[in-house]
């Protein structure tokens, strides 16, 4: 039923607290409140995910080592496109901010990271607690779960250039927008009532997980129509906890037997180690934040794009068939 335990998969991986907890926080809207929960969000959670990644990829022989022209060379093309769109928009008298470009490529690049792993991890509980469900079922699910989390980012991202007045030719699309809501969310509901209705008790925390990230995301597409900002912003933070805090747990799942590169210390495959790891790249990436903000924001943007490519290249399944074969 559980990746680890009923206990850590409802905290960790559904975050059926953590979500919900930091999104009444951030509503109160005291500066006490949500001054220090953004803080710990971006350097404690945000910024330790994206690094571990490249852990999981430098420090493993069983991965670069074993494809240090692959990893190597995605790595120095990435950071080298990185500095031509700083330098390209440097170049452009329009943009006033060097990082403009990065940060926008950014936002797109993360929206499908969100839409792929949010897929992916319900693929995971999928393959085993349900492992006889059809091959259509298994697109549909995928499909429906990528399309409300990229619909939600897109909506967010005109809602914001309306508050802002950019792209003013995009306005106009907005009733067509809040018609397509409706349609973009009915696959998601489609897929809890299959598995409600194909419910066994081995499936709980898939449908837990299943449930509570839907619910997240109607959410926000609930609060973009309401036009309510302290509701979007707050399930905007949540997207980002939310998002974070079930990467470092199935990292954390993930790598409990290995024995490769760094797994090979006890210590690295604990929780304790993974907090170890997040309140030292915290303390660091705040000290960095402190000397210079662009450095920090120009470390961070490469590091993300590093995340988003090596993500997709540690994490994807074999097709059922290559799986079949190789057992």
């Amino acid at each position: 039923s559980w990746l680890v335990s009923p206990l850590f998969d409802l905290l960790f991986v559904a975050n059926v607290l953590w979500w919900p907890l930091a999104v009444v926080l951030s509503m109160q809207g005291t500066p006490s409140v949500i001054g220090p929960l953004t803080l710990f969000q971006i350097y404690f959670l945000s910024t330790p995910h994206r690094w571990i990644t490249l852990v999981m990829v430098f420090f493993d022989t069983e991965r670069f080592w074993k494809e240090p022209a692959r990893f190597g060379g995605i790595g120095l093309s990435l950071i080298a496109g990185s500095l031509g769109l700083v330098w390209l928009a440097c170049l452009s008298p329009q943009v006033t901010n060097s990082l403009m470009f990065l940060m926008m490529v950014d936002y797109a690049w993360n929206a499908w990271h969100f839409a792929a792993q949010h897929a992916g991890i319900a693929r995971i509980y999928g393959r085993f607690t349900r492992p006889d469900m059809p091959e259509n079922h298994v697109v549909f699910e995928r499909t429906a779960l990528r399309l409300l989390v990229l619909w939600a980012f897109f909506r967010q991202a005109i809602t914001v250039s309306r508050q802002n007045d950019v792209f003013p030719g995009l306005q106009g699309l907005l009733p067509e927008l809040h018609w397509l809501d409706p349609v973009i969310v009915v696959p998601a509901l489609i897929v809890i009532a299959r598995e409600c209705r194909d419910f066994q008790m081995v499936s709980r925390g898939r449908l837990a997980y299943l449930i509570s990230v839907i619910s997240l995301y109607m959410g926000q597409l609930l609060a973009i129509r309401m036009g309510d900002q302290v509701l979007m912003q707050s399930l905007f933070l949540g997207t980002a906890v939310f998002h974070s805090t079930e990467y470092l747990a199935v990292v954390n799942w993930s790598v409990q037997k290995r024995t490769t590169g760094i797994w090979k210390y006890q210590l690295s495959r604990t929780g304790l180690g993974l907090v170890v790891f997040m309140v030292v790249l915290g303390v660091t990436n705040l000290a960095i934040n402190s000397a210079s903000a662009y450095a920090w924001a120009l470390i961070t943007l490469m590091v993300s794009f590093l995340h988003y490519a090596y993500d997709g290249m540690i994490w994807k399944s074999k097709p059922r068939t290559m799986a079949k074969s190789s057992l």
